[in-house]
């Protein structure tokens, strides 16, 4: 059974010259890559435009980044900045027996 996971690193720091640090992750499952993008515009309130690539060591595109500015309304904080860290991936997941 195949299907798509995606995983959001939340950083964030109080000002562009400060190392960003991590305060959420978020880990969800999907069947569909259109189930991918709606989740992500919900999140978001609209498609990340996905500019930022988010490489590894061999030229491998493993995701993007997504950076904006951030308030807690409901507690009236200061502001922040939040580049978040977005990886999709497939995975196919295949059942393992065990021998006793």
């Amino acid at each position: 059974m195949e299907y798509f996971k995606v995983e959001i690193t939340e950083t964030g720091r109080s000002h562009l010259k400060e190392e960003p640090s991590i305060f959420n992750v978020i880990n969800e499952t999907f069947n569909n890559l259109d189930a991918v993008k709606e989740f992500l515009a919900d999140h978001y309130g609209r498609m990340p435009k996905g500019r930022k690539k988010i490489y590894v060591g061999d030229g491998l595109e493993i995701g993007f980044l997504h950076s904006f500015w951030n308030k807690d309304y409901s507690h009236n904080s200061k502001s922040w900045y939040q580049t978040d860290w977005i990886a999709i991936t497939t995975c196919d997941e295949n059942p393992v027996l065990l021998a006793a």
